[in-house]
């Protein structure tokens, strides 16, 4: 019998292994692996090795379905949000993945995800509205990069909203970074009013580039 070889965390073409199997019906030893494109897919030692297998089936689709994406920014950025979703080999995953980010099943298919978004213009790159959320067409959008800068991820504070602050006196107040500088609302009583207060200001020092 064959030397056991553990293929566990290999890479083969757009499949990443993550665990042993077991064997198939010739008792060759079977991976389950990942795929690029966020698949489960099983195949069993030789195909790996060999090459005849390199993906879940979505490399031989997409040579033969004309989507008309090839080298295009939508479909660069469709493979990356695939990748750092379902890929544990990559360097992205951890923030994205790894965190529970998702994406939408219907965004699976990369035709759909180009029907919903459209094409990018300019230096925009997709960005989610709510950053803790999954891409869905509802929290998703493409954005300029200084937008994206300012949409972040930050620990929300005790108020839970993101540049609302709690005062030593019980109070809230507002503030904004624009320009390098720091601009504040007023001191208010309710998280509600420093709230409308931030609005306010994102709409005064950012306008439309938010």
């Amino acid at each position: 019998m064959p030397k056991f070889c553990d293929l566990t965390g290999e890479r083969f073409g757009r499949l990443s292994v993550v665990r042993h199997a077991g064997r198939n019906t010739s008792k060759r030893q079977v991976w389950e692996c990942i795929c690029d494109c966020g698949n489960v897919h099983t195949a069993d030692s030789a195909a790996l090795t060999t090459g005849n297998t390199v993906s879940c089936g979505c490399y031989l689709k997409e040579r033969i379905t004309k989507h008309g994406g090839s080298g295009k920014a939508s479909y660069n950025t469709w493979r990356a949000m695939m990748r750092r979703c379902y890929n544990q080999s990559d360097k992205d995953y951890p923030k994205y993945g790894g965190r529970g980010v998702t994406v939408c099943s219907a965004w699976h298919t990369y035709t759909v995800f180009i029907k919903a978004m459209g094409e990018p213009t300019g230096n925009q790159t997709l960005d989610r509205v709510d950053p803790y959320g999954d891409y869905t067409p509802d929290n998703c959008r493409w954005a300029s990069l200084t937008a994206q800068a300012r949409n972040k991820r930050a620990k929300p504070g005790k108020s839970g909203h993101r540049g609302v602050y709690a005062l030593a006196d019980g109070k809230w107040l507002a503030a904004i970074t624009a320009n390098r500088k720091k601009y504040y609302g007023k001191s208010r009583s309710t998280v509600e009013a420093a709230l409308a207060d931030r609005e306010q200001l994102e709409q005064f020092y950012w306008g439309d580039n938010r």
